[in-house]
């Protein structure tokens, strides 16, 4: 699910399905967008033309409702198991996220629990921290607080731009939510 550019989404589908190997047991179903003219649209309409795309107005509180219930009917068609929020910029229900528990999961730009929410970057470059960074975890009722599953640290150099700041965590960004997504997957897999 992505609401903008899409950088992350297109980069889960470029692992995860267009260039999917046999060793990877994850498939990519379908790309959700609440915004419909999100960059990401187009751009995973080019990269995957036979993946389906579906776009549900998201953009007011009074939405919401009509959305996750969209949601879960593409759920259930695709018989999805993990819902991906790759730039999905919207907050889901406690109803909606309390039927998939450990089945959602997210990326912020920030090591959790340090700034939470939007602008989390520039809010750890303005802030002065020597060391901001990534986390994935899982989604729960209360905002950027559900379990981590991977971090990655990002060093703030002296002489990083908030410019500079933001593509070094989108590298690490790229890097490390494929591997966290296959952590989770696998784990979720019962032992032989």
């Amino acid at each position: 699910m992505a609401s903008g550019n899409g950088s992350n989404a297109l980069n889960l589908i470029n692992i995860f399905y267009v260039g999917k190997t046999g060793s990877s047991s994850i498939n990519i179903s379908a790309v959700i967008s609440n915004v419909g003219d999100a960059p990401v649209i187009d751009k995973v309409k080019k990269t995957a033309p036979n993946l389906p795309v579906f776009t549900i107005p998201f953009g007011s509180l009074s939405e919401r409702q009509v959305f996750e219930n969209k949601l879960e009917n593409i759920i259930d068609k695709y018989k999805i198991k993990y819902i991906i929020l790759a730039g999905f910029m919207k907050i889901l229900s406690k109803e909606f996220v309390s039927k998939f528990p450990f089945k959602i999961i997210n990326i912020h730009p920030s090591l959790l629990p340090a700034f939470k929410g939007r602008d989390a970057i520039k809010s750890a470059f303005e802030y002065g921290v020597k060391y901001t960074g990534v986390t994935v975890h899982y989604v729960t009722h209360e905002v950027d607080a559900g379990p981590i599953i991977y971090q990655e640290i990002v060093k703030i150099e002296d002489y990083d731009t908030l410019e500079s700041l933001e593509a070094k965590v989108h590298i690490a960004e790229h890097k490390i939510y494929p591997a966290a997504i296959e952590l989770a997957m696998n784990a979720d897999k019962p032992q032989r």
